[in-house]
């Protein structure tokens, strides 16, 4: 199978190389030089992705996945694992003459690397038995949620919504045994086997060195965000709004 893959960043590179890696022709696209020069290192091959058999859109924002978009109308799926507003990604799904498959990815670039991601996939059921194989292949979970495109984004703004507030309450949690005298790696090994414990806690070295060791357009940027963008349709989410600015007070002496 020919795939093309549109967004060869932090996310999609790793996704692509896992696919030449199972025997896949992978196409790869991205306005970015020197990524591209990097996919070519591992195998991927540039030309126009709208010729692939199935195309991914891998790419940072909905105004960047709506132009990749309409620059596939050739193709014969498409598959959208960006995060973006559900609204959005069902106006452009009902705008395409091709079908969109709305997929986004949880599992971070560890899960892209690994093939562990969890993806979270709606829009016509026909589109998405034909592409299962190959989402499979890229995640250990691949749940079809229903025709209608932007449910799978609403599951991951409910991802990013539970992950903020369990990230909020780790960093306060690790910082109270501190208080009393408990040293860190400690406290995260017992509590991570008990009922305090999370994806967070137990992936607690990696999460924190994305604000300790920040660097721009990391995972850190990523979930940034996806929250900003959560808080500005105004859902009714008070618990997660005020572990949101709780990080952010956190996470400013790191990033300024």
């Amino acid at each position: 199978m020919t795939v093309g893959f549109v967004g060869l960043g932090e996310m999609g590179l790793p996704m692509a190389a896992n696919l030449v890696q199972s025997g896949h022709d992978v196409v790869g696209f991205d306005t970015d030089a020197a990524a591209l020069e990097r996919a070519r290192e591992l195998g991927v091959r540039t030309g126009d992705p709208a010729q692939a058999d199935v195309t991914i859109v891998m790419v940072r924002t909905l105004p960047q996945v709506e132009a990749a978009v309409e620059r596939l109308a050739a193709s014969p799926v498409v598959i959208v694992m960006s995060t973006a507003d559900p609204p959005g990604i069902e106006q452009l799904a009902a705008r395409s003459p091709t079908p969109v498959l709305d997929a986004p990815v949880s599992g971070g670039v560890r899960g892209a690397r690994a093939r562990t991601l969890s993806i979270m996939v709606s829009g016509e059921r026909s589109a998405f038995d034909e592409v299962r194989p190959l989402l499979e292949e890229l995640g250990s979970t691949v749940r079809w949620l229903g025709e209608k495109p932007g449910l799978g984004q609403a599951a991951k703004l409910a991802n990013q919504l539970m992950m903020t507030v369990a990230l909020a309450g780790t960093v306060e949690g690790i910082a109270l045994g501190e208080r009393y005298g408990l040293e860190r790696d400690q406290l995260v090994e017992v509590v991570a086997a008990g009922t305090g414990s999370s994806w967070v806690l137990q992936n607690w070295d990696w999460m924190r060195s994305l604000w300790e060791e920040y660097e721009p357009g990391n995972a850190l940027d990523v979930l940034l965000k996806d929250m900003r963008a959560l808080f500005r349709d105004e859902h009714d989410s008070p618990v997660a709004q005020a572990a949101f600015e709780r990080l952010l007070a956190h996470w400013e002496p790191y990033m300024s």
